[in-house]
């Protein structure tokens, strides 16, 4: 949820919207209090004032980069709600998504969230959630929730940038989730 907030800040906290382009687990460190913090802002761009969307030069990780962006090259804030989205799946697997994919024979050349929603009917939440998170075993409360945020990540990462939601909305929806667990 911090990391949601301080990514969306950006996007709405200045006359020009301004992207982090990479959002990935070695661009995150912990404080003393535990507390998230994003670093290396290299990979941060502006779109120009009364624009949506700025050309670029492609930059990221692969599996984080939204496929439609590798096509066109043009950046908007659902490029970041993506590879935010890719973080999310990142945080529930316990590790890379697009080694979680590898490791389970998913491949990782087509769209992964496709891959990971089939890999979830055949198998089962249960099989995709780090083993951290389910420790003791899951309530159907803590259950819910785990479906309701693979859910939201899948959204996230849609193929279509029109059914992400906006960097704005999907802080609001983590906080959302936060408070009601």
């Amino acid at each position: 949820m911090e990391l949601a907030n301080a990514v969306a800040y950006p996007h709405a906290g200045f006359a020009r919207s301004i992207i982090f382009m990479s959002a990935t687990p070695w661009r995150i460190f912990f404080d003393e209090q535990n507390v998230a913090k994003l670093f290396d802002f290299s990979l941060f761009v502006s779109i120009p004032e009364g624009e949506t969307h700025v050309d670029f030069q492609i930059a990221g990780t692969k599996g984080y980069i939204a496929p439609k962006v590798l096509l066109e090259a043009k950046c908007n804030e659902k490029y970041a709600v993506h590879s935010f989205g890719m973080l999310l799946l990142d945080l529930l697997t316990g590790q890379k998504i697009t080694s979680f994919c590898r490791d389970k024979g998913l491949g990782v050349e087509n769209y992964l969230w496709d891959l990971l929603k089939k890999y979830v009917e055949e198998n089962g939440l249960n099989e995709m959630v780090d083993p951290m998170i389910i420790e003791e075993g899951l309530c159907p409360r803590k259950e819910q929730l785990l479906q309701d945020y693979l859910d939201f990540a899948f959204k996230c990462v849609s193929e279509s940038p029109e059914e992400r939601p906006t960097m704005i909305d999907m802080a609001k929806q983590l906080r959302q989730m936060y408070l009601s667990c």
